[in-house]
């Protein structure tokens, strides 16, 4: 089993933006009143501009370091998890963000793609970094982008229902002395099932099938989906299965792991899929509602985001150290925990915003 424990790393300051556009589910619909009422999702916030996770990441990370009180030029590393990228291959956002940032060639920045379970992955990662003397301070951001998925704004303004929103969250982490008994301790424990990778994936986005892409394809389920010129946009997700993992097989891991411990912290934040799983795993593992976040009510399932956000919604106005445990799992099949203590003044609320950088090196062709 992947535990990582950490006595020297404290949380300085969190933060996470969102697109300015707000989109709401019509429940006058009966159809859609009923969607919303079995999934807790009845509003999200997603792109019409062509925003990106690195276009929220970037004003995330502005409020983040102004909460610390550091300057950009403090940061030692830039761990961004998203599976939207501006650009696949090796120029992904973190090192666009450095581009933008104007850093040192000796702060460094990669990438991680995790989606949904990014929080502990993401956060263990930085905090290994930073058993090195020369990582002090690390910014680590998580957040993906769907607006893609359709063809053009109009589309998305005609969204009936949906899941998915955009958002991107930044936790700033600092190296301090482990004599410093000040630092509560953070913990993380990691898993995965590979076996399962096929129940949510996106079929078009890596190079596999890009000969292919034209072509028809049968999916894990025997139901067919065509190109996405034919309208599949290459997301999966087999739901039944995807569910009966977040809830029966997760659920039933934090029991036998924590046992009754498991209800000793002061809040939980679960990854937001939707109402019906935090539900189910606030019943499996016995807890008290009220101590359970939720975000994804106003902001749906922001994906790797989706922690961050759940954070920035409930807690800006803690008045002591809370102690919070966090559960994410998703694709891969991936799923981790994360014990930590966050202190007041660290958390940052949500900020919406229109910022889009204009990339000059690819820009669309005008005519001549």
């Amino acid at each position: 089993m992947a535990q990582l424990a950490f006595n020297n790393v404290k949380i300085r300051a969190i933060a996470a933006a969102v697109p300015n556009f707000t989109q709401t589910i019509d429940t006058t619909n009966p159809f859609l009143a009923k969607f919303v009422a079995q999934m807790g999702i009845s509003q999200r916030h997603i792109s019409l501009t062509e925003q990106t996770a690195l276009d929220l990441g970037y004003i995330a990370l502005q409020h983040a370091l102004d909460r610390a009180g550091w300057d950009v030029s403090n940061l030692d590393l830039i761990i961004f998890d998203s599976q939207t990228p501006d650009f696949n291959g090796g120029t992904g956002n973190a090192m666009l963000l450095h581009k933008y940032l104007g850093l040192r060639e000796d702060q460094i920045a990669f990438d991680l793609s995790l989606g949904c379970p990014a929080f502990p992955y993401s956060l263990s990662t930085a905090c290994c970094f930073m058993q090195q003397p020369t990582i002090k301070k690390v910014a680590v951001l998580n957040g993906d982008s769907f607006w893609w998925e359709y063809p053009n704004p109009a589309s998305i303004k005609s969204e009936q229902s949906f899941v998915l929103g955009e958002a991107t969250g930044v936790v700033l982490l600092e190296r301090v002395a482990e004599e410093d008994g000040s630092v509560p301790p953070i913990s993380f424990q990691l898993f995965g099932d590979g076996t399962g990778y096929h129940h949510l994936y996106f079929c078009n986005t890596g190079i596999k099938h890009k000969w292919r892409k034209l072509d028809h394809y049968l999916l894990p389920d025997d139901e067919e989906f065509g190109s996405m010129e034919a309208g599949f946009s290459g997301h999966y997700m087999d739901g039944f299965a995807i569910t009966y993992f977040a809830t029966k097989k997760v659920g039933d891991h934090i029991k036998a792991l924590f046992g009754a411990g498991i209800k000793n912290y002061d809040y939980y934040v679960f990854h937001q899929a939707n109402q019906q799983i935090i539900k189910a795993l606030t019943k499996r593992l016995e807890l008290e509602p009220q101590k359970v976040l939720v975000s994804f009510d106003h902001y749906a399932n922001t994906s790797a985001a989706s922690s961050i956000v759940t954070i920035c919604h409930n807690l800006t106005n803690i008045d002591k150290p809370r102690h919070v445990f966090n559960a994410c799992m998703g694709v891969g099949l991936a799923w981790g925990y994360s014990d930590l203590v966050l202190e007041p003044g660290t958390v940052c609320p949500i900020v919406t915003t229109e910022h889009r950088f204009e990339d000059h090196f690819l820009r669309p062709l005008t005519a001549r």
